[in-house]
């Protein structure tokens, strides 16, 4: 491999390990009731995170940890009968109450991952294209 060649591969390497980002964050709105938030999804380089909705505060909360240290333990397990999966039940950081983590579509390019409003429980929950979506690492 000649040097023109490596210093173009380690060019590109570079300039797509800076742009890489770990975590978004939507301006979300409800079509149906109008209920607005932001919903930041994911962690950054420093810290991992737990995003959910607590209906108690009526909010979505987030559990965050530093990279490296060991992740909260759930207060329980509930098995969901439509996957067969175990879902993680936490304490809500800012009231008593549980949450549980979003549940996310994989294949969402231009959102969140979900679109049920978290308050009238209608699939009218999407992103607010008027505002920005933020990118944070």
């Amino acid at each position: 491999m000649n040097t023109k060649t490596l210093i173009s591969a380690l060019a590109v390497l570079l300039i797509s390990a800076m742009t890489a980002v770990a975590g978004m964050d939507y301006p979300m709105q409800c079509k149906n009731c109008g209920f607005t938030c932001r919903v930041k999804i994911g962690g950054g380089m420093g810290f991992n995170q737990i995003t959910g909705f607590c209906v108690e505060s009526g909010k979505f909360v987030y559990l965050q940890w530093k990279r490296g240290e060991r992740k909260p333990e759930p207060m329980t397990k509930v098995w969901d009968s439509a996957t067969g999966k175990m879902i993680e039940v936490y304490k809500c950081p800012d009231c008593p109450q549980p949450f549980i983590p979003l549940r996310r579509k994989p294949n969402d390019a231009d959102g969140p991952g979900f679109d049920h409003c978290p308050k009238c429980g209608k699939q009218t929950f999407q992103v607010d294209k008027a505002q920005g979506i933020i990118a944070f690492d």
